[in-house]
């Protein structure tokens, strides 16, 4: 079976469903090979604000807001995608930013000008998963984003890309709230041996909740593939005040 973009996810079995997920990142990179820079980088933060809302509510549960960078980092993928930043103008933040969540990630080591870095914006970050998940997303799009203009890289992996932005953080993003809904949802789970990990994922395909969130994903990338640029500005305030799960979800997703 050939999945695409506008598959109907709720139509597919257990298996076809697992599949589709599987093959998430090779269907999405389809439906925008012709795309632009700019819409593909749209499509990664119409899924990335919602995101990032419901860690909001879930964080405001805690008496916290948002780690200071991960709204600074979104102001300037939004402000370029706008005409108001220009790559040049956040060459130093995009690499010291990817140095951080390298390091955090596997260890790298950086250099005093990133651990300068480092205490500078990341003193209020803990260590839950789901913010350093979008931090190391956010940090990988301005990457890809210099890359894709001629920006300064301080990093190999990215003057060998492809010069181009991907959806490997949104893979991300499914991947680990396909695992979250198995708790959220009830869903019994023999043990933690891939092989029941992998059938209690396919029950979780079935569930109203992970159908949902696959639905906004859909949607969001759909609305990117067509939006004009003056549109963007609407978009923005639009999805920054949808959320990707319920928001009953919000502080229990932290724990994960």
């Amino acid at each position: 079976m050939k999945y695409a973009l506008d598959t109907d996810f709720s139509s597919l079995n257990g298996p076809k469903a697992a599949n589709w997920v599987l093959k998430f990142s090779d269907i999405v990179d389809t439906a925008f090979a012709d795309s632009s820079t700019h819409a593909k980088l749209l499509g990664n933060l119409l899924v990335l604000e919602p995101y990032i809302h419901t860690l909001r509510q879930g964080l405001a549960g805690r008496g916290r807001a948002i780690p200071v960078i991960m709204q600074k980092a979104l102001d300037l993928l939004w402000g370029y995608l706008e005409g108001v930043n220009l790559p040049s103008e956040f060459e130093d933040f995009a690499n010291n930013f990817f140095a951080s969540t390298l390091n955090y990630n596997t260890g790298e080591e950086i250099t005093d000008t990133q651990m300068n870095f480092y205490r500078e914006y990341f003193d209020d970050v803990e260590q839950t998963t789901i913010e350093w998940q979008i931090l190391t997303w956010q940090s990988t799009l301005l990457m890809e984003l210099l890359a894709a203009t001629g920006g300064r890289l301080d990093f190999e992996e990215y003057e060998e890309s492809e010069n181009t932005i991907g959806f490997d953080g949104m893979d991300e993003m499914l991947n680990l709230l396909g695992d979250v809904c198995i708790e959220l949802t009830g869903t019994p789970c023999a043990s933690n041996k891939a092989v029941d990990v992998m059938k209690a994922q396919e029950q979780v395909y079935q569930t109203p909740l992970f159908q949902e969130f696959v639905s906004h994903i859909q949607n969001a990338l759909k609305e990117a593939l067509s939006a004009l640029p003056g549109q963007y500005k609407v978009l923005q305030v639009e999805y920054r005040q949808h959320t990707i799960l319920p928001s009953e979800y919000a502080g229990i997703i932290l724990d994960y």
